[in-house]
């Protein structure tokens, strides 16, 4: 593969794989260090590059295991962001109205982050990236039968997770305010 043919096929690429990194991450700096290592794997790895039928889908699969890669070394709970979530619910915030749907959106995004994998990356590549099931598949190297069952007991965890939150702030507040 020629430095031309890498430009048109592997750069076009970066803003998803970002975006991507940063959803396994949460934080620019890494995922923008993720993105470097990736081209830079990738241009090294350009001549075995036609053996991969799907570019995008070889491009996501390494950077999903370059953020599993991190985080496994990261090891470590974003506690700030725990506290300030379970703060809003313990205060009492309707955490699904309008006014504060980021704060529900933090919560989601703590509970995958601390997600185990296949979980974790199923509900970045499907829910939140928006991948089709077949691309999703793909990339976990996995069948679509799996990722369904995989999506589907990930979705049910959250769930529980944000009910178990939520009734707790509600409670507290209950007996505070007896």
């Amino acid at each position: 593969m020629t430095p031309e043919e890498f430009r048109k096929v592997f750069l076009p690429e970066g803003r998803r794989l970002y975006a991507l990194a940063f959803r396994y991450l949460n934080n620019r700096e890494e995922a923008e260090d993720v993105v470097q290592e990736v081209m830079m794997k990738l241009w090294e790895e350009r001549e075995n590059s036609d053996r991969y039928s799907n570019p995008a889908g070889w491009c996501t699969t390494v950077t999903r295991n370059y953020c599993i890669d991190m985080l496994r070394r990261r090891k470590r709970i974003i506690m700030d962001e725990i506290s300030e979530v379970s703060t809003v619910v313990e205060e009492g915030q309707d955490m699904f109205g309008t006014n504060d749907s980021n704060e529900a959106a933090s919560l989601v995004t703590v509970i995958v982050g601390r997600m185990k994998e296949p979980y974790r990356s199923a509900v970045i590549l499907r829910d939140m990236e928006g991948y089709s099931y077949e691309e999703a598949a793909e990339v976990m190297k996995t069948s679509v039968g799996a990722l369904r069952t995989v999506l589907s007991r990930a979705r049910k965890s959250i769930r529980e997770e944000m009910e178990r939150i939520y009734n707790y702030g509600t409670e507290k507040n209950k007996r505070a305010s007896q």
